[in-house]
């Protein structure tokens, strides 16, 4: 990037950052406020965006204009980040998405401390800086931080009201789900709680990708859990890029808004 030209900047939008402690780490907050913000005193939902260095500017943009013919409200974005490179970018979501019992190769890792992180320091420090909406959380992930919505769902299944999880890493999803759903089952609370699961069809290229899939899909339709709405969508024609990225987020927040104004 040359150095003699300032870098673009994102309307709208705010760089936070957060120590956890819990983590013992920094965390970057880019948070995307609705347009409406500023000169209104009601409260948002807000979208937890995960991976948000490679997909926070995507959702500043689309979220807004996702509203267009339909009902989604204006919504508070808020990206978690790393502040580091991209190679280090890849080493961290694999610590905080994933857990040993599920990715041996990782023996590190730590699903169950950053969801920990998330509910006890990242989200009460949104929700004490912003009017956000405690009622209307929304957890969005792709592939590896999509299988950490997963994770979340069966662990802390009232944290979020809605959960988009795109091509959900389905080969690990398929088999940690079924043998960690006693808090879905059991679940008490019958506010509405939807989850948003998505795949594309070039995806079972390599034999396995979309079988766990419809495995995964299956799990669900057949333990019905109590107030859970399940969504699911195979995009045709899309592999695991950037087309899944952004169908996700769109069609994931028309379809857990689905009254139609």
């Amino acid at each position: 990037m040359s150095d003699a030209f300032p870098p673009v900047c994102l309307r709208r939008t705010e760089d936070r950052s957060i120590f956890s402690r819990l983590l013992n780490r920094e965390y970057q907050l880019a948070i995307a406020l609705p347009w409406s913000y500023a000169s209104s005193q009601h409260s948002y939902p807000v979208l937890y965006l995960l991976d948000s260095d490679v997909y926070f500017g995507m959702a500043s943009d689309l979220v807004p204009n996702v509203r267009y013919h339909s009902s989604v409200p204006e919504i508070i974005v808020v990206g978690i980040g790393y502040k580091d490179d991209y190679e280090q970018w890849g080493r961290l979501r694999e610590l905080d998405f994933k857990m040993p019992e599920v990715q041996p190769d990782t023996p590190d890792s730590h699903a169950d401390r950053f969801l920990a992180a998330l509910q006890q320091e990242i989200i009460p420090f949104v929700e004490d800086s912003y009017r956000a909406d405690a009622r209307q959380r929304i957890l969005y992930g792709y592939s590896s931080s999509g299988f950490f919505c997963m994770y979340a769902l069966a662990n802390a299944p009232d944290l979020f009201r809605a959960y988009l999880a795109g091509s959900p890493d389905t080969d690990l999803s398929a088999v940690y789900l079924p043998t960690h759903d006693q808090k879905l089952s059991s679940r008490q609370v019958q506010d509405p709680l939807d989850v948003y699961i998505s795949i594309g069809s070039l995806e079972g290229e390599d034999q396995s990708t979309l079988p766990t899939y419809h495995q995964l899909v299956a799990h669900f339709q057949a333990k019905n859990y109590p107030g859970l709405r399940l969504i699911t969508e195979i995009y045709e024609g899309e592999n695991h890029s950037a087309g899944g990225n952004a169908l996700t987020l769109i069609r994931g927040l028309r379809n857990c808004f689905p009254t139609v104004k």
